[in-house]
Formats: C-alpha cells, structure tokens, sequence
C-alpha cells in the first residue's frame, strides 16, 4: 500500500484571484468541483492508496473529503513539502500538488503500474508531442534537452526517508524548480556543463539524482499527460476551465 501526501497551499496573484474565486490554487473551482477535490477523488480511485494526508492553510480543510489528516502550512513551499513528507507512513509515497485539473485515478494507477519496485523516486515525464497531444495549447514551455522537449509532472513516487535525509538539498531543489539553469546548477558543474552545451540527456539527470539522493531514481515514460496539466498561471486555469466542463480531459 502506499500513502499519498497533496500539496495544497499554493497562492495566487490578486488579479487571479478575483478572476477564479479564491486565492487558494486548490480551490479554484474547475466544472462542479474544485482542484483539490479532484486530486482526492482520483487518489480514492486507486485501490493501492492508503492514507491521504494534506498540507495547506486552514481553508482547504474540509471535513466532506476523504482525507485522513489534515496538516497546517508552514512558513514556506519547502517547509510544506517536509510537512507533507514527514506525515507519509510506508516506504514509497504518492506525493501530489492540488492543481491538476485532469487528473484521474485511472492516471495515478497507471504510473504506478510502471514503478518498478526498487526504485526510490519515479517522476513522469513527456515529450512536448506527447504532451501536446492530450493537452493542444495547454503549455509553452518545455525542457530543451539533447534526447528532445520535455516536460514533467505534478505527481511523483517517492521513498520519502531519502529524501528526508538531506533536507538542506530538497529545499534548494524546491526553490530552483521553476528555473531551469539554477536546476542544472543543482546537479553539479560536469550537467551544468552539459546543459550549457545542450549535451544533457534525461539518462543524465536519472543517474545524477540517483546518486544524489542515495537510490535508484526514474523518470518513467507512458503515464498519461494528465499528470502534467497543472495550473500555475492565469492562463492555465482559463484553459482548464474552457475545456473541462463536465470532462476528465480535453
């Protein structure tokens, strides 16, 4: 079995806020339920998942969803993410941030089915096709590597004890997520140097973040693009609420 821990106290700018109801990603309201309550729905479709435990402000808790612990937010995104981690039980966790407005259970199991079972940390990824596919005009940006575009998900697989053991190095990965320069930084000078010189490949980054953390980790390909659909600007939840009306994707 595993737990499931969600990530859900991500906010929004003023203007977006007022544009989509409440400042709160995770409650922004996609068709006739909110992101948060899609994430739990599909995690409960998923007969492997445990316990589901959620970070987040006072405002995201809400007794009508199927969650077994509700934990305060910190005073930062990486202090949520060691929350969230700390609260798992079991050696592998389903950790998942609340904007994912596609997301089903059928796409969680599925990238569970292509977890192997040593491997600590698995991260879907996608080519920009793949992606684009599933999701046309649903994102611009993608991660230039020498083995193509790529992007990644919102929902990971992870042996949280690894991670726990270095959390100097997970707060340094969480505040360089969004950049992909400093991310490559992270990984040391010989894949800045790679990425610098657009010789980087994903095998790369694999064997590097394995290293790293201490166990095998895989960016697993196959899952559905579901899983990368995430809201983080205006423009995104303006797409997701254009094409989700009463469907689980576009």
């Amino acid at each position: 079995m595993y737990s499931a821990v969600i990530a859900a106290a991500g906010r929004l700018d003023a203007q977006t806020a007022q544009r989509f109801g409440s400042d709160i990603k995770a409650l922004v309201r996609i068709g006739d339920k909110t992101l948060l309550a899609r994430l739990v729905d599909a995690l409960r479709a998923v007969s492997e998942i445990g316990r589901i435990n959620v970070v987040g402000p006072r405002a995201v808790h809400d007794s009508t969803l199927a969650v077994d612990e509700w934990i305060e937010e910190r005073e930062s995104g990486e202090a949520n993410v060691v929350a969230a981690l700390e609260s798992a039980r079991g050696e592998r966790t389903v950790f998942a941030a609340a904007d994912l407005p596609f997301v089903t259970g059928e796409a969680i199991a599925g990238l569970l089915r292509r977890v192997a079972d040593q491997t600590a940390c698995a991260y879907p990824i996608f080519t920009r096709d793949e992606f684009e596919a599933a999701f046309p005009g649903g994102r611009s940006s993608f991660a230039r590597l020498a083995d193509g575009e790529w992007t990644g998900g919102s929902v990971l697989v992870i042996d949280p004890r690894l991670v726990l053991r270095d959390q100097a190095l997970l707060r340094r990965a969480f505040a360089a997520r969004k950049n992909l320069v400093a991310l490559a930084s992270l990984l040391g000078p010989k894949l800045a140097l790679l990425y610098a010189t657009k010789r980087l490949r994903v095998a790369d980054v694999e064997a590097r973040l394995g290293a790293l953390a201490g166990g095998t980790f895989e960016a697993i390909r196959g899952a559905d693009p579901a899983l990368a659909m995430d809201c983080d600007e205006e423009g995104d939840f303006a797409y997701s609420r254009a094409h989700g009306r009463g469907a689980p994707a576009p």
